[in-house]
C-alpha cells in the first residue's frame, strides 16, 4: 500500500480515479471493507461518469449484508437439523489434527488444542484448532474469497473466507471443517445507516484445513491473481 500512498502525495495522480479504484480493490482483498468502501466512493465522485467504482461498491453492501445475514440466522439452516448436524461432530472431524497435536510432512510437531470460536482471540491464533459444520456457503459477484459460515458445538457461528481455492472445491454444507491455528478478523463496516459488525476466519490457502477428517492437498489449491483496472478514455 505504500506506493498507492506515494502516488496520493503527486498532485496530478491524486485525481485520478484509478488510484483510488485500485487501492480500495486491493482493500477489499485485504478484508478492509471500510478502506475499500471509501475508496470506491472517491473514484466515483472524481468520475462520476465511470460506472465500475459504484457497481464494486454495491457489490460489496451487497457481499456484506448476505454474509450478517446467514451469520445471524445460522445458514437458515432449521433447527433440527442443525442440531443433528453438530452432534455428528466428533474428535475424527479434527482429521490430522486430532490429539493434541500435529506433525507435518518434514516430521516437524505443533502442538494444537482444539477451542471453540467463542475462545479465539483477535488475529493471529497458534497452538489452537477449531472444528465445525459447514451451515451455508455462497459465491458473490467476485468469486474471490469462497465465502462460507461454519458453527461449532456451541452453536457459534463465524464466516470463514478461503483465498486460492480451486474452482469447485470449497467444503458444502454439512461438511466437517477443522481449522488450524486460525486467524480472526473483527469485521467493522458503517456505510450510511448501515452498520455490519461480524467476526470472520481468513485462509490464506486451503491446504492447511481439514474437510471430513481429511487434510486437503495441493490439487484444491488455485493461483492467486490480482488484477488492476483503468479507465477507458
Amino acid at each position: 500500500m505504500s506506493a498507492y500512498q506515494q502516488a496520493e502525495k503527486d498532485p496530478v495522480a491524486k485525481c485520478n480515479p484509478d488510484l483510488y479504484y485500485n487501492r480500495a480493490t486491493a482493500y477489499k482483498y485485504q478484508e478492509e471493507y471500510q478502506l475499500s468502501i471509501m475508496g470506491f466512493s472517491r473514484a466515483s465522485l472524481l468520475d462520476p461518469t465511470w460506472s465500475n467504482p459504484q457497481e464494486k461498491k454495491r457489490q460489496l453492501i451487497d457481499y456484506l449484508l448476505k454474509v450478517v445475514t446467514f451469520i445471524e440466522t445460522k445458514g437458515k439452516l432449521k433447527g433440527k437439523r442443525l442440531t443433528s448436524m453438530l452432534e455428528s461432530l466428533t474428535e475424527s472431524d479434527l482429521g490430522p489434527y486430532a490429539g493434541g497435536s500435529y506433525t507435518g510432512p518434514r516430521g516437524n510437531s505443533v502442538k494444537l488444542d482444539k477451542c471453540s470460536l467463542i475462545e479465539l482471540q483477535k488475529e493471529t491464533n497458534p497452538e489452537k484448532v477449531v472444528v465445525g459444520k459447514v451451515v451455508c456457503s455462497f459465491m458473490s459477484d467476485d468469486p474471490v474469497p469462497f465465502t462460507l459460515c461454519m458453527v461449532d458445538a456451541m452453536e457459534t457461528c463465524y464466516s470463514v473466507t478461503i483465498y486460492n481455492m480451486a474452482e469447485g472445491c470449497g467444503p458444502k454444507i454439512g461438511d466437517s471443517l477443522a481449522i488450524p491455528e486460525p486467524f480472526v478478523q473483527e469485521v467493522e463496516v458503517q456505510y450510511n445507516d448501515q452498520a455490519f459488525s461480524y467476526k470472520s476466519i481468513r485462509v490464506d490457502s486451503p491446504v492447511v484445513l481439514a474437510i471430513n477428517g481429511k487434510k486437503l492437498g495441493l490439487k484444491k489449491q488455485a493461483p492467486s491473481v490480482l488484477a488492476v483496472n483503468t479507465k477507458s478514455e
